[in-house]
């Protein structure tokens, strides 16, 4: 599946380009590339998320890395990529290499169609980014991969339909945890009633495959959602319903009415930023068998550029999971600061400080955990 997911990574952009050649021969392009370094360290005080035997670790970051633009009147590509090298001061880890890439483009077919494309990948052990309402924590090693194509068409001038597939594979370096991928449809229907307001109606499908003895599903979800923007602020609500059915026969369908709100804004100066988000619905991932859960998150984030050299951030979320069929119910609390310094134009100093913990009904699933980061980050403008 991996080998498939590139491939048709390939295929698609070779596709784009292709339909886009002739109108962009005459267009002016912009192509930048940049060199990063971040050199720092991460200390955890309970890196393991043991409720009990909290042992504190160092971990040193080496994490060089490079970023390629591609732009021109009708289309943008943008490649950034991130070696993350993990040296540990405890004895029982060995040393980790992780990798980030990202890739993404966009392309205006005609006036009316254009063509997006992304692919995310990301080699790890910070389960945070399993999932979009995660609550697993562990420091298993996994890789995870997702492949996102969309087509836009303007068929009226007030209406725009949008389709499109979304792939997501998730591969685990020991056989602690089941191997996954998964297949998405996405169809969006969109009334435009003005230039800053909309409405759309928008359903997915989804199917989910596990390697394992972890029940297959399907799901079906159809979301009402408004978007408003301001001179400074903008507003998206949705509500909609979602059925996840199981081919387990012995397992029953489950069912949620999830929602998503997100505000943000910013001052007249845009010199403070701010986003403030709540969201409901389901866990994607069963990992040990222990099921799905409804989540409630609930986000702040704030930054503030004290200089023109110095900005200041604050953020963080409150989540409740609720799990299926069982006992255990979790409330997970995270909120951290940040402090970046732009010392010169290439040269940046950046500090952050997080605490996260989880309450849970199970008492063996509780842990609180302190992360202090500090680097010195480094960004070389090959163009220049």
């Amino acid at each position: 599946m991996r080998i498939l997911s590139k491939s048709l990574l390939i295929l698609l952009f070779v596709v784009a380009f292709s339909l886009n050649a002739s109108l962009c021969l005459t267009a002016q392009t912009n192509v930048t590339s940049t060199l990063l370094l971040n050199l720092g360290a991460l200390y955890d005080s309970n890196f393991y998320y043991d409720p009990v035997d909290e042992r504190g670790v160092t971990t040193y970051l080496v994490q060089p890395g490079i970023e390629l633009g591609y732009e021109t009147g009708k289309s943008e590509i943008a490649f950034h990529y991130m070696l993350d090298a993990n040296f540990y001061d405890e004895s029982a880890e060995d040393d980790f290499y992780g990798h980030i890439a990202s890739l993404t483009g966009d392309f205006e077919m005609t006036d009316r169609v254009s063509f997006s494309l992304s692919d995310d990948f990301v080699k790890t052990r910070d389960s945070a980014d399993l999932d979009d309402l995660g609550n697993i924590r562990t420091r298993e090693i996994y890789y995870q991969n997702r492949l996102r194509a969309m087509f836009s068409l303007d068929f009226e001038p007030k209406f725009t339909t949008e389709f499109g597939y979304q792939n997501w594979i998730t591969n685990y370096e020991e056989d602690l945890s089941v191997d996954s991928k998964g297949n998405q449809g996405i169809f969006d229907l969109i009334y435009h009633l003005n230039s800053s307001t909309s409405l759309d109606l928008e359903y997915h499908y989804w199917s989910m495959d596990y390697d394992g003895p972890i029940s297959d599903y399907t799901s079906n979800q159809l979301s009402l959602v408004a978007r408003k923007e301001w001179r400074i602020v903008s507003l998206e609500a949705a509500v909609g319903y979602q059925n996840r059915a199981f081919d387990a026969p012995d397992q029953d369908d489950i069912e949620i009415v999830p929602y998503r709100f997100t505000f943000q804004g910013r001052s007249s100066s845009n010199k403070s930023r701010f986003s403030l988000s709540a969201a409901k619905n389901f866990s994607f991932l069963d990992r040990f068998g222990q099921g799905y859960y409804k989540a409630n998150r609930f986000s702040l984030t704030f930054n503030h550029d004290l200089t023109d050299k110095i900005t200041l951030g604050v953020n963080g979320y409150y989540q409740n999971s609720d799990y299926e069929n069982t006992i255990r119910e979790d409330d997970l609390y995270n909120i951290g600061a940040d402090i970046n310094y732009q010392i010169r134009e290439r040269l940046a100093l950046y500090f952050s400080a997080r605490y996260e913990n989880r309450d849970s009904t199970i008492p063996l699933a509780d842990y609180s955990n302190t992360e202090v980061i500090g680097q010195l980050r480094f960004s070389h403008d090959i163009a220049k």
